[in-house]
């Protein structure tokens, strides 16, 4: 890291979670030894609140000499550790990590099954359980697991970082009452005769732990059918507790095949997974991708009178998470330091899904709400490069930098390259590392390949370093020269910070006798002077009027110009644009211009229904809401 970038981030991020002086920096771990399969076998007992069983972990030395594997491993009760084979080995587990140490080393390629026998009581994280009480009645009996980022620790010995990957046989055994479902294909289910049975299902794609899940409890199912990826046939279902109805399920997520049709065919992929199925619970917090086994907060299943209100929210959710079987599942991110490639991405899809689906204006509503939460963030708490290797826990890059701060520059690098040539990327992008890790790096090269441009001032500028540009706009028109001049005044260049110049491309814009002219612009210095032919004072002078660029902008060209921008505006960010320089003034005559429009405007009336981010946590799991 050069000098000069980490005191960006020393001052922007003082008193932070990220501040270099306070905060480890943080990398993947070795893979010396890699484990490539997983075998859960559990009995579970929910009223017990209880876990016990046998995980046997597959590893292959990828270099040699190794003897030793160390697995996260919180608070569990581990009463034996064997090599299937028979080799001797000798293992310690003090609370938070199981170390075994093979007496015979590892030859280069070899492969090792190592049994881990425990037992798990009350986890305090990963494993949550439900049953009636005194106090709450009517709970459901379940047991279900949620892990992001680092808590199938709790319950689950293994590495429990992403770059770990491996396939999956679960067994689970419960009573033959209860629903078992876990990620992949349904081997077989067999019931024992002390009124019990067995699941096994099994996941043939490699899976980190943070996406591994089971759910086991009072489910009620409604089966969606299949749908058709042009490969295969995928099942398609829901499932939530007894508080809510087959009827309930199916209006919150009956849009899922659409969506997954939508989805195929936008990034030109077969769905990687064998089924798509999402279960509810109540107490679940937010929503959560796991591997062809989504969960989500029972409070998103919805009645009749709530979907009227919250199925816009259900299906934003819906097609992030789905989205993240791709960005996130399918391609994983090497190291938290590079979450931006499924969050980022995720959050994105949203604004194109609503782009493609309902209309532009609707999209360029998403991105402006993303530009306000990341600005909010930005502004008030902390500046950070989206790509960080520095923070105290992972769960805090799960920020407003990471979800609409790194949507929007996907956004801002997709308007630079072009339609084409960026979702020809994508599909690549996808098509490449399909099955593998990635970093940031990995993801330039694939869009370098594709738009044969060199990116690595666009990505060092918008992902590498802190801060936006906070730009200051003017317009005047010209009579004695016949044309107008925009001004552009990149302001945080002489911020405190000291965040550098940014290197754009965007447009400006007027309206001549109704006719709207458009200039391309590119932004490359701290001061920049435009001059335009006009034949006469415009009636409308705009900056960056389609949002192709994440800025914070001050620009009041006039109040004249901003009334009619308020009500011409080409597109809902210009107005929403005009609608805040005119509250900003004050005066009685804008505000009201305001209120009229506000009252015959499809986004005035719907602004106060977008929330912010749904999947930021601001409390512990327990105290979790709909932000997350």
């Amino acid at each position: 890291m050069p000098q000069s970038l980490y005191r960006w981030n020393r001052y922007t991020l003082e008193n932070s979670p990220f501040d270099p002086a306070v905060a480890e920096v943080q990398y993947p771990p070795d893979l010396g030894l890699e484990p490539l399969h997983l075998s859960v076998e559990l009995a579970i007992d929910i009223a017990a609140q209880r876990a016990a069983g046998v995980v046997t972990h597959t590893v292959v030395a990828r270099r040699a000499p190794m003897q030793t594997l160390t697995l996260d491993a919180v608070d569990l009760n581990v009463t034996a550790v064997a090599d299937e084979d028979g080799r001797k080995l000798t293992w310690r587990h003090d609370g938070k990590k199981l170390t075994i140490r093979w007496q015979d080393p590892f030859a280069l390629g070899e492969e090792r099954r190592v049994a881990v026998h425990y037992a798990v009581e009350h986890p305090s994280a990963g494993l949550y359980f439900s049953q009636p009480d005194d106090a709450y009645p009517d709970m459901p009996w379940y047991a279900v697991t949620d892990h992001e980022t680092e808590r199938a620790r709790h319950w689950l010995p293994c590495i429990d970082l992403p770059n770990v990957r491996t396939t999956l046989d679960i067994r689970l055994r419960a009573d033959a009452r209860f629903t078992i479902l876990a990620n992949g294909y349904l081997v077989e289910e067999r019931t024992h005769d002390d009124e019990s049975k067995t699941a096994h299902w099994r996941l043939d794609q490699r899976c980190p732990s943070y996406l591994l899940c089971f759910a086991v409890g009072e489910f009620v199912r409604a089966d969606d059918g299949a749908f058709d990826d042009g490969e295969k046939r995928l099942p398609v279902a829901y499932f939530c507790s007894p508080l809510h109805t087959a009827d309930d399920l199916m209006r919150s997520f009956g849009r899922t095949k659409p969506m997954l049709a939508w989805m195929t065919q936008k990034f030109d992929q077969p769905f990687p997974y064998p089924k798509y199925y999402q279960w509810a619970a109540p107490g679940v917090s937010g929503a959560m991708e796991n591997i062809s086994l989504v969960s989500w907060d029972e409070r998103y299943v919805l009645d009749a009178a709530l979907a009227a209100e919250w199925s816009w929210l259900l299906d934003a959710v819906n097609v992030h998470e789905m989205s993240h079987s791709y960005f996130g599942d399918a391609v994983v991110c090497r190291d938290y330091a590079h979450a931006w490639l499924k969050e980022s991405w995720a959050t994105y899809i949203e604004q194109v899904y609503r782009e493609e689906n309902t209309s532009q204006d609707e999209a360029l509503y998403v991105y402006y709400n993303n530009v306000e939460n990341y600005l909010e963030e930005a502004d008030n708490d902390y500046r950070r490069p989206i790509v960080h290797r520095h923070f105290q826990s992972s769960w805090d890059m799960y920020d407003s930098h990471l979800y609409p701060g790194g949507a929007c520059r996907l956004h801002t690098l997709r308007c630079e390259l072009g339609d084409d040539i960026f979702w020809a990327a994508v599909r690549d992008y996808l098509a490449t590392y399909r099955d593998r890790v990635v970093e940031t790096d990995d993801f330039r090269l694939i869009m370098e390949k594709h738009s044969g441009r060199a990116l690595g001032r666009f990505f060092d500028q918008w992902f590498y370093q802190p801060g936006y540009p906070d730009l200051k706009v003017t317009f005047e028109f010209d009579a004695d020269a016949s044309r107008g001049v925009f001004t552009v005044e990149q302001q945080q260049v002489n911020a405190t910070e000291n965040i550098p110049v940014f290197h754009f491309q965007t447009a400006v814009a007027w309206r001549l006798d109704g006719e709207l002219h458009t200039a391309p612009i590119r932004i490359e210095q701290s001061h920049h002077i435009f001059m335009f032919p006009m034949s006469k004072p415009p009636e409308l002078a705009l900056f960056d009027p389609a949002g192709v660029v994440l800025h914070k902008l001050a620009f009041n060209p006039g109040d004249d110009l901003l009334r009619r921008q308020l009500t011409d505006g080409p597109t809902v960010l210009t107005r929403i644009h005009a609608a805040k320089e005119l509250a900003a003034t004050g005066r009685h005559a804008n505000l009201q211009a305001i209120v009229a429009r506000t009252k015959r405007s499809l986004f005035g009336a719907c602004a106060a229904k977008w929330q912010k981010r749904w999947k930021r946590p601001t409390a512990p799991r327990r105290q979790r809401d709909s932000q997350r």
